[in-house]
C-alpha cells in the first residue's frame, strides 16, 4: 500500500502535455496541430484546409530525433503524412459535427495540470519557465489542449458507443480458458541427416543447379574502406578540463541545485475505498474514519495501537501507521496538502485520496541538507563539461561542414583545426558497418556515389546522430560482384540437406498422422500435457490453433503440422471445460468493447477521407536533405 501511496498520481492532460498524447491514430508533434501561416506552398491541402511546408518538416525532425535516426525516411515521411492528414480530417469532422471547445474548458485543464503548480497552486512563472525551455509560444500550448479536447470529444461519440454482449464475452471467455490434454510427437530433420537420400538432394549437380537459380542471393555488394573523422559533442567533451575553481563557482551560484528536499514523517491509519464504490460504501468509509478520528483525539497516546488494529494498509499498519520520512512529490497530492499544512504532533482527518480516508500524525520535519561541495564536485565537473561541450558542438559544427567541403582533398586540416583522430574503417557497404554509425544511410550513400568513388574526396558531413558529425572520404573500393560457386557450394549443399531432411520428416510425420487416424497408435509420445488458449505450455502458437481447431466430436483425435524444424503430431486425450472468473470476463467484454471502439473509429475516419478532397504534393514524400 505504502508504495502505490507514494505513486504520483498525474491526469491524462499531464502526459499530453509531456509528449505522451493517447488518442487515436498517434498525432505526432505539437506542431502538428498548427499551420504555419507562411506564404510557401503548401505540402498538401485537404479541402479548403492546407498543412503547410513549416508544420510538416517540423513534425519530421521531431519523429526522427525521437527514433534516433533508425528509420526508412521515406517511410517516415509518408507516415507523418497520413498523421497530419488524418488529424486534419478529424478536426473538420468535429467542426462539422457541432463539437466546440470552449476557451474556459482550455483554461481549466491548462490550471490543474499539477507540473504547472506551486505550494497547490497555479503558478504562471512556472508555466513560462517551462514553455521557454520548449521554445513554444503559450497559444501553442493551448491550441494543442484544445484540440487534443476536440478530438476526444469526437472518439468518444462515434468511436466509443461500441457494443459487445455479455453472452458473447462469456462464450470467448470459456473458449479461451478450455483446457485439452495432449500427448505430443516430433518428427525432427535431424534424425533424418544420415539419410541416403541427403546424399542425392545435395550432390554437386544438384548445387550447380541451386547456384544457377537463385544467383542474386550470392551477389557481393559494393563496399569501401574509408578515413573518417567525426565531430561530437561526446569528443569535445573529453578535451575540456574544469578547474577546481571554476567547480566551486558554479556550487556557490546555484545553490538551489544543492539542496536536498524538504522532508516530513507522518503516520496514518488508512480506511480503504475500492475503485467504482458506490455513493454508500464511500459514506460508510468515511463515517468509519470520522469515528476513529474521535478516538485518537480523545486519547493521542494511542494512535499506534489502533493503526495496528483498525487500518487498512498493511505496510505501514502494523508499524503503528509509521510512513517513515518523505518528500512532498513521494505523495499523492491530497495526502501531501494536508501533510504539508500541518504542525508537528498535530493530527488531521478525514482526508480523501483515490485510495480511501487517512487519519493523519505529523510526527516531525526534517529540513532539507545542504550538500557539501565535495560530495557533489564531479557532479559538477561534469555538468560544466557537458555545458561546454554542447556550445563548443554549437559553435564548430558549421565551420567543421565548411572546412571538409572546401578542402576536400583530405581530412588534414579538419582534424588539425578541431583537434580529432583521423580513422580508418574496415570493409563497409550497406547494412555492413563497423563501427555502426558509419551504416548510416545518408552516409553510405554519399560514399557509394560515383563523385565519391572517382575523385576520393571529402563527402559532407552527416549527422550520424544527435550532436554527431561524420565526414569521410573512400581509401578503397570493392564493386560489386557474383561470389564464386567453390566459396558458397558449401553453404548451398548444408541448405539444401537441411531443406531435403525437413522433407523426409514431414512425410514421415504425415504416415504416422494417417496411421493413427486409423487406429494404430504413434511411437515415441510424449507424456501428456494440458494446454489452453490462454497457456500454451511450450506449445508453438501454429500447434495450438490446429489443437484447438480440431474436430473433437470422437476422442483420442490427430492432429499434425508442418514445424520449422519437421513435423508435430499431436493426440488430443480429453477435453475440460472451464468457467473463468466473473472478473476475466468482465475484463475481457471491456477489452473487445474498446477494440470494437477502435474499428469503428478507423472506419469512420476512412469514410471521411473517402469523401474528401485530399491532394499531397508528391515531392513532399521523397527523401531530401532538409
Amino acid at each position: 500500500m505504502l508504495e502505490a501511496i507514494r505513486e504520483r498520481s498525474q491526469g491524462w492532460i499531464t502526459k499530453v502535455i509531456l509528449g505522451l498524447l493517447v488518442i487515436p491514430f498517434a498525432l505526432w508533434g505539437v506542431d502538428s496541430y498548427f499551420s504555419s501561416g507562411g506564404k510557401e506552398a503548401p505540402v498538401a491541402k485537404i479541402g479548403d484546409d492546407e498543412i503547410s511546408q513549416r508544420e510538416f518538416v517540423k513534425t519530421l525532425k521531431e519523429q526522427q530525433e525521437r527514433l534516433g535516426g533508425k528509420v526508412d525516411e521515406k517511410l517516415l515521411r509518408q507516415q507523418v503524412m497520413d498523421q497530419l492528414v488524418n488529424t486534419r480530417l478529424l478536426s473538420q469532422a468535429a467542426n462539422k459535427a457541432g463539437f466546440s471547445i470552449l476557451d474556459a474548458q482550455v483554461q481549466a485543464v491548462l490550471a490543474g495540470v499539477e507540473i504547472f503548480h506551486e505550494n497547490g497552486k497555479f503558478s504562471e512563472p512556472r508555466l513560462e519557465a517551462w514553455l521557454k525551455n520548449r521554445g513554444m509560444a503559450r497559444g501553442e500550448l493551448l491550441a494543442m489542449i484544445g484540440q487534443d479536447l476536440l478530438l476526444k470529444q469526437l472518439q468518444i461519440g462515434y468511436g466509443e458507443g461500441a457494443v459487445f454482449a455479455l453472452p458473447s464475452a462469456t462464450r470467448l471467455a470459456n473458449l479461451l480458458a478450455q483446457q485439452r490434454e495432449v500427448n505430443e510427437a516430433v518428427f525432427d530433420q535431424k534424425s533424418y541427416a544420415n539419410n541416403p537420400q541427403i546424399a542425392e538432394a545435395t550432390g554437386d549437380k544438384a548445387v550447380e543447379a541451386e547456384f544457377k537459380a537463385h544467383q542474386a542471393d550470392y551477389t557481393t555488394p559494393a563496399m569501401v574502406r574509408v578515413q573518417y573523422l567525426t565531430l561530437s559533442q561526446a569528443v569535445l567533451e573529453a578535451g575540456i578540463q574544469v578547474s577546481d575553481e571554476q567547480a566551486r563557482k558554479f556550487f556557490d551560484e546555484n545553490p538551489a541545485q544543492f539542496q536536498e528536499p524538504e522532508q516530513r514523517r507522518a503516520s496514518h491509519i488508512l480506511i480503504k475505498v475500492d475503485a467504482g464504490a458506490n455513493a454508500a460504501a464511500k459514506q460508510a468509509a468515511k463515517a468509519r474514519a470520522e469515528q476513529l478520528l474521535a478516538e485518537v483525539r480523545a486519547a493521542p497516546a494511542r494512535f499506534a495501537d489502533l493503526a495496528r488494529q483498525h487500518s487498512q494498509d498493511p505496510g505501514s499498519g502494523e508499524k503503528g501507521g509509521d510512513l517513515g520520512a518523505f518528500s512532498r512529490d513521494m505523495m499523492v497530492k491530497p495526502f501531501a496538502d494536508a501533510v504539508w499544512a500541518m504542525k508537528p504532533g498535530e493530527i488531521q482527518g478525514p482526508v480523501e485520496s483515490q485510495f480511501g480516508y487517512h487519519i493523519i500524525r505529523l510526527d516531525g520535519v526534517v529540513g532539507g541538507a545542504k550538500l557539501g561541495f565535495a560530495l557533489v564536485k564531479d557532479d559538477i565537473v561534469r555538468t560544466i563539461k557537458q555545458q561546454d561541450a554542447a556550445k563548443r558542438f554549437v559553435e564548430t559544427a558549421e565551420r567543421f561542414s565548411n572546412m571538409v567541403y572546401e578542402q576536400p582533398e583530405s581530412l588534414e586540416p579538419a582534424a588539425k583545426e578541431f583537434g580529432l583522430k583521423i580513422e580508418e574503417s574496415g570493409w563497409i557497404g550497406k547494412g555492413k558497418a563497423q563501427p555502426a554509425m558509419l551504416g548510416d544511410t545518408r552516409l553510405i550513400d554519399a560514399l557509394l556515389s560515383e563523385d565519391a568513388l572517382k575523385k576520393k574526396q571529402n563527402v559532407e558531413a552527416v549527422e550520424v546522430a544527435p550532436n554527431t558529425l561524420v565526414s569521410a572520404r573512400v581509401i578503397e573500393h570493392r564493386p560489386a560482384g557474383m561470389r564464386a560457386l567453390a566459396e558458397v557450394a558449401g553453404e548451398i549443399r548444408a541448405r539444401l540437406a537441411a531443406t531435403a531432411a525437413r522433407k523426409l520428416a514431414a512425410e514421415a510425420g504425415k504416415k504416422a498422422l494417417e496411421a493413427a487416424r486409423a487406429g494404430q497408435a504413434p511411437a515415441a509420445l510424449s507424456a501428456p500435457m494440458t494446454v489452453s488458449r490462454m497457456r500454451p505450455l511450450n506449445v508453438p502458437s501454429a500447434a495450438v490453433r490446429a489443437i484447438f481447431a480440431a474436430d473433437i466430436a470422437k476422442l483420442p483425435a490427430y492432429v499434425g503440422l508442418d514445424s520449422a524444424e519437421g513435423y508435430r503430431l499431436y493426440r488430443i486425450n480429453q477435453v475440460d471445460a472451464v468457467t473463468p472468473p466473473a472478473e476475466q470476463i468482465k475484463a475481457m467484454r471491456n477489452d473487445m468493447r474498446r477494440m470494437l471502439a477502435q474499428e469503428e473509429m478507423r472506419a469512420y475516419l476512412e469514410g471521411i477521407k473517402a469523401r474528401a478532397k485530399i491532394k499531397i504534393e508528391p515531392s513532399a514524400l521523397e527523401p531530401k536533405a532538409e
